[in-house]
């Protein structure tokens, strides 16, 4: 087999192998445990539902009240788009980017208002606060698995 072929398959078989890789990554799912939180500035209860998020923002954030509005679960693949619609008509939407040892980096967007990623380690929470509601504000916690 003469230089040039050897080298013509090598290429090819590397390619091979690379686009394997990336269709076996876009193929892998994430879970996206996906809670929202109204913080009130109006005196009230702390949600037992919301008793890790109060326990994680109560020192970083003035508020007197905290419920939990909604819980969901999606299952989405690398680069598939899912999301959530809050109370205030607006819908966040989520991505997952890429894995990594570091964890999954997350697109995470609300049209014309916020756009940002995060990269979240396998069953850690990342808190967002995404928008103004009512007297206070609702946060966005994820919590990927992988």
């Amino acid at each position: 087999m003469s230089g040039s072929r050897a080298r013509l398959l090598s290429v090819t078989a590397t390619a091979a192998l690379l686009a394997g890789s990336a269709a076996a990554q876009e193929l892998q799912r994430v879970g996206l445990s996906l809670t929202v939180s109204h913080a009130s500035q109006q005196p009230g209860p702390i949600d037992p539902g919301a008793a890790e998020v109060h326990r994680r923002l109560h020192d970083e954030f003035r508020y007197e009240s905290i419920r939990v509005l909604d819980r969901r679960h999606l299952d989405l693949h690398l680069q598939e788009i899912g999301g959530v619609d809050l109370p205030t008509g607006r819908r966040v939407q989520l991505r997952p980017l890429s894995l990594s040892p570091t964890g999954v980096l997350i697109s995470v967007e609300i049209p014309g208002m916020l756009q940002t990623d995060v990269r979240v380690s396998n069953r850690k929470q990342v808190v967002i606060g995404v928008d103004r509601y009512e007297d206070g504000k609702l946060i966005l916690t994820l919590q990927p698995d992988y």
